[in-house]
């Protein structure tokens, strides 16, 4: 059984992490949520998308490499959100793409489109209809074409379990899908060129990783056959990702699979991973990774896209099998390239890790050329808040370890009636309080004017301009002032 989490990251050679850099995040938002994503666009911004137990999804932006968020949009599923996937596009197809898949109907995968006006979310149906859809996995190429590929799966049987399909105008239309044999745990992954890779797991024994990719943007009839990438000794075999160096000619690429392996003989989850110097044509199965007396599992792989490079890195979550025992330290990384030259792993959460597997995400022009990891925490309720986590931030203090940032706290929330809002101050001037509504409108203004450095307290008594009682629902208390502007998520019930 898992009594301790914590996110792992590896980083393979070529990039530079000292051993104190990690240790610091900041809370994106608190609160209970049913699935979280994360990504980046090409101008350094960072996008988180959190759905929560009210069945709402909101997106949230950084500017500043992680430090603060502001909430830039949101709507509400119809039913509980289950997975999500937050997609950039580049170029003219600048938009920002949510998957969502709904427990509704059995599964439906939706997708709502934000453009770069921000003027809002449009949705439209990537598969919605009567056959179930238990998951799903979506990519994006940066190549001028700016195509969107899509695999997903009814893992309820065996057989015709998955279809593949793909977007050509930016997520308006899907072609026919292309029919995916005895396919759970679809992953979808691409990095350059015309190369798309997909990985997943084996429906009829539930042992194996299969992989195949397709060097025609996905085109149908030109994928290649099916093959078996992982160990077949390996036990029962989950969580496939797959990852290829950003480097050229793609035919030429080192590409890595990583996947959970639960092995009868020890009762341990251990992750194994195989590898490819040509692209994906020939392949190292089974290599072993990681320690055989821990829990290691929920592997997520990422390229660093910032520049032509071979600079991959990994992220995992490990659990000790015993009460009082550690998770890993630190790491210090070298500079050559090697297939299996995977370093020492750093510990970078400080809080233990929920059952959503930890998203991965590198940034143009970061601090540093390091990922930023994003995860929830693990309360005795479930999963709560989405934190961010990068060694850059190590310099500044976080929302929820220094008591002196100027972080609104609300209490009680959810709340039946009057909020109690609280914030220290460091920084003397001018500061507004105020409450938005889900869509982004003003509903109160609770304070402007200037404030000095301490502790500040604030009463809303949940009553509009016009003197009516707020209705139930989901709102949003922001703090704006001297370098300041921070957001709150608030539920009335």
């Amino acid at each position: 059984m898992r009594n301790v989490g914590a996110v792992l990251l590896f980083l393979a050679a070529g990039s530079v992490a000292v051993a104190g850099f990690w240790g610091s995040e900041v809370l994106i938002d608190s609160g209970a949520v049913s699935a979280f994503d994360a990504t980046a666009d090409s101008n350094g911004v960072l996008w988180a998308a959190i759905a929560y137990l009210d069945n709402a999804v909101v997106l949230y932006s950084s500017a500043d490499y992680g430090s603060t968020w502001h909430v830039h949009g949101s709507l509400r599923a119809d039913s509980a959100v289950r997975q999500l996937q937050l997609l950039s596009g580049r170029g003219d197809s600048s938009f920002l793409f949510v998957f969502m898949l709904e427990a509704g109907n059995g599964g439906d995968l939706w997708l709502a489109r934000m453009g770069p006006d921000s003027g809002g979310f449009t949705l439209a149906p990537v598969a919605v209809g009567p056959d179930t859809i238990d998951d799903f996995s979506a990519a994006l190429d940066r190549d001028s074409h700016y195509y969107i590929y899509c695999l997903y799966a009814n893992e309820h049987r065996t057989g015709r379990t998955g279809t593949f399909t793909r977007s050509l105008d930016h997520g308006a239309s899907w072609e026919a899908g292309t029919d995916w044999w005895n396919a759970w745990d679809p992953y979808v992954s691409y990095t350059n060129g015309s190369t798309v890779h997909c990985v997943w797991r084996y429906a009829l024994n539930g042992g194996e990783i299969h992989y195949s990719y397709n060097r025609h943007y996905a085109a149908s009839g030109y994928w290649s056959a099916y093959r078996l990438v992982s160990d077949s000794f390996a036990g029962q075999c989950f969580d496939p990702t797959v990852v290829q160096a950003d480097s050229s000619p793609e035919s030429e690429a080192a590409v890595w699979v990583f996947y959970t392996a639960g092995r009868r003989d020890t009762e341990v989850l251990d992750i194994e991973y195989s590898a490819s110097s040509d692209g994906g044509s020939d392949w190292t199965l089974g290599l072993p990774f990681g320690n055989s007396f821990r829990d290691e599992q929920q592997p997520r792989l990422a390229a660093d896209v910032s520049g032509p490079s071979d600079y991959v890195s990994l992220c995992y979550s490990s659990a000790v099998r015993h009460p009082g025992d550690t998770v890993a330290a630190w790491l210090t990384c070298a500079n050559s390239f090697d297939l299996d030259g995977w370093l020492e792993p750093v510990q970078v959460s400080r809080f233990p890790l929920a059952r959503l597997a930890p998203r991965l995400v590198y940034v143009q022009q970061a601090p540093m050329r390091l990922p930023c990891v994003f995860y929830s925490q693990q309360t005795e309720s479930g999963p709560w808040g989405v934190r961010c986590a990068a060694p850059w931030l190590s310099s500044s203090p976080t929302p929820d370890s220094d008591p002196q940032r100027p972080a609104p706290c609300l209490w009680p929330n959810p709340s039946t009636g009057m909020v109690q809002i609280s914030a220290a101050v460091t920084l003397p001037g001018s500061y507004s309080l105020a409450v938005y509504d889900a869509a982004g409108r003003l509903v109160s203004s609770v304070f402007r004017g200037r404030l000095e450095t301490g502790p500040q307290f604030w009463t809303w008594d949940r009553v509009s301009p016009s003197g009516g009682r707020i209705p139930a629902g989901t709102f949003f208390v922001r703090l704006e002032g001297p370098g300041t502007c921070l957001t709150r998520r608030l539920v009335l019930l």
